[in-house]
């Protein structure tokens, strides 16, 4: 008899991340989150194609954060923790041994790629002067903006970052670029002249937020902005040609704060130009944006070549994530498509065989393969198989619904799974974050969750949304709790026109993030939920503005549609649900990590305070050592307790 989704599942689901290919091996990671040790595990794997045995890689009890393919397919670099905590390059001989550790850094190691020759590894670290050891506390000066930022806490500013070379057969790197300021390695020329790295052209200028994208000259050590010409750029370099004679990029001009499409850019090394393809015009953002809290380790390719001028890329269209061929020139055809969310991928050297991994609403995770010549698609593993055929999964009916300004707002809803679905039945209105996010075709934990606690779950894309164009992502700007919250609103009361079952007088509402700061705004403009959960919100933001990481810039961009505007405490005030407390009336959790530094706990505090103050029946729920990443990446034992207590204050209500 197939059981309901729990909490504890959370254990038992399985997600696959970072295939890759060589000859008839595919790799990937296995992840799983760990009861015992209360932490989450990723396993390299290698999966043979002609007899379906696996093979584990790696040393006992390591969790791998990144792994890469030599380009020879002789080994496998992976990153991976000493015994000391620190993260560390272990190669993997794939003609036979063991794995060894490259590196045994002081301070670890940040990232790695290999060379295109295979004989090394370039990598970047950071180092920090070493202090004397004191039972004393000491202060921290801070000079910079920003200065703190969400999981990591106040920012060091002692740090310096290198790039680095080291032979697989060497002990002593090579330091080829040393800097005050962070930087990415992006991409590796398989020409061997160029390195693609990202940085702040202005790094110490709090007023700067652009990143440029640089070209590396190895033999020279030259490094060249190549996107300079792009005032308020955005961009980090995807993949080079096989020649080195281009470079593919992933960026946007901004030509609207924070809302402005990202395409795929190239630039031609030879004469220098840098073009916007206008590939994933509409196919916004990439696999990372899809609200879900299962996916882990994803390798965020956004741009992989099958040919001198045709590559792969991600597209975020309407709720799905599907794989594009496409162009330098701007062609674009779907490969990968569905209703579904492809997580990750890989073009295997023949240059047509795809490795991928996807998603769906009633599917964790599965590795797969697709052939661009015949166009033939093919599963070759699911972890969870055991596990789907014993529960009972929801499926969701996909719905559009015309808004205020006669807009057209997509959502799924969510039955409740079995007989509840038949009988009259309380449903949940749960509102994602960003806002420039938006929920889709992907496995979502936590709603089979509830549905199978005999709720209905709504969810609804509100203007503000990504996939669905620049215009619609721009629909929040400068107007939060505006036409948002009608989409919202409109949006419920199109699904209670769609399930008679559901009873009005059991309506719920949650959110997080964003889906926070709608919560706090809906329980200050209406009382037609019977209870409420506001998870990581904003309830002020006036003093959001200067504690969080990112208040100072993207209240301007949110609030007021500016680069730099200085501080409107009027406007600002006006957006904040505290200014409406008085008009709160609905029992509301507030659920805040002490360590969040996006959304600080201050917002949960002053509207917890401000509710007591004006007697609604509220409590207030604090999780310690947790961030603004809680309910995807915190500790597993405090996630189960945030999805327990949500339940339980609405089974109270």
């Amino acid at each position: 008899m197939a059981e309901p989704v729990q909490t504890k599942d959370l254990f038992a689901i399985k997600t696959l991340s970072q295939p890759s290919m060589a000859g008839e091996t595919v790799f990937f990671l296995e992840n799983r989150v760990d009861e015992e040790t209360n932490t989450y595990i990723a396993e390299l794997k290698g999966l043979d194609l002609r007899t379906r045995r696996q093979v584990r890689y790696g040393l006992p009890n390591q969790s791998i954060s990144q792994y890469a393919l030599a380009p020879d397919g002789s080994a496998l670099l992976y990153l991976a923790q000493d015994a000391k905590k620190h993260v560390q390059i272990y190669i993997q001989p794939l003609t036979g041994g063991s794995p060894y550790a490259l590196t045994a850094l002081p301070d670890g190691v940040d990232s790695a790629q290999w060379r295109a020759d295979s004989a090394g590894v370039y990598f970047t670290n950071t180092s920090y002067p070493q202090k004397k050891a004191t039972k004393l506390p000491q202060p921290k000066a801070i000079t910079r903006l920003p200065f703190q930022m969400n999981g990591e806490g106040v920012l060091r500013e002692d740090g310096t970052h290198h790039l680095q070379y080291l032979a697989i057969t060497g002990k002593m790197p090579k330091e080829l670029l040393s800097r005050p300021d962070d930087f990415g390695l992006d991409a590796v020329d398989p020409s061997g002249r160029f390195l693609a790295l990202s940085a702040s052209p202005d790094p110490f200028n709090p007023k700067d937020f652009r990143t440029g994208t640089y070209l590396f000259e190895i033999a020279t050590r030259n490094l060249t902005w190549i996107t300079e010409s792009q005032e308020h750029g955005e961009f980090i370099g995807a993949a080079f040609s096989e020649d080195g004679t281009g470079l593919l990029l992933w960026g946007t001009d901004n030509h609207a704060p924070n809302v402005a499409e990202h395409h795929i850019w190239y630039f031609d090394i030879e004469e220098q130009k840098l073009t916007d393809t206008a590939v994933n015009h509409h196919l916004e953002e990439g696999p990372g944006e899809i609200v879900a809290d299962t996916q882990q380790k994803l390798s965020e390719r956004m741009a992989q070549y099958i040919t001198a001028d045709y590559f792969l890329t991600p597209g975020f269209s309407h709720g799905r994530i599907a794989l594009y061929e496409a162009s330098t020139d701007g062609e674009l055809r779907e490969a990968v498509g569905g209703d579904r969310h492809v997580t990750d991928y890989f073009v295997g050297p023949d240059q047509h065989t795809v490795v991928f991994t996807y998603s769906d609403i009633e599917t964790p995770s599965v590795l797969a393969v697709y052939d661009l010549i015949s166009e033939d698609e093919k599963d070759l593993y699911n972890p969870n198989t055991s596990w789907e055929n014993h529960h009972t999964i929801s499926g969701a009916e996909a719905f559009t619904f015309k808004s205020d300004d006669d807009l057209t707002v997509e959502g799924w809803y969510m039955k409740p799974v079995g007989q509840a679905a038949e009988k009259k039945h309380p449903a949940i209105l749960y509102i994602h974050g960003g806002p420039l996010a938006a929920f889709g075709y992907t496995f979502f934990h936590e709603m089979q969750v509830l549905t199978s606690a005999g709720y209905g779950v709504i969810l609804i894309n509100p203007r503000g949304s990504l996939s669905y164009g620049e215009d619609f992502a721009a629909g929040v700007i400068g107007a939060y709790g505006q036409g948002d919250y009608a989409d919202l609103m409109n949006g419920l009361d199109d699904v209670l026109k769609r399930d008679k079952q559901i009873d009005p007088k059991k309506l719920y509402v949650c959110g997080g993030s964003y889906g926070g700061f709608m919560t706090n705004w809906v329980e200050t403009h209406t009382d037609r939920f019977a209870a409420a959960v506001t998870m990581r919100s904003i309830a002020n933001w006036v003093s959001m503005y200067g504690n969080s990481d990112i208040g100072y810039f993207f209240n301007a961009w949110e609030l007021q549609g500016e680069w730099n505007a200085p501080i409107d405490p009027k406007k600002y005030w006006a957006f904040s649900p505290l200014a409406y407390v008085d008009k709160a009336k609905t029992p509301i959790l507030i659920l805040h990590s002490e360590e969040d530094h996006r959304c600080p706990i201050g917002q949960g505090e002053e509207f917890y305070t401000s509710l007591k103050l004006h007697d609604v029946e509220t409590e207030f729920v604090r999780y310690p050592g947790s961030n603004h990443e809680l309910s995807r990446s915190g500790f597993p034992n405090l996630r189960i307790d945030r999805m327990t207590r949500i339940m339980d204050w609405f089974g109270k209500h």
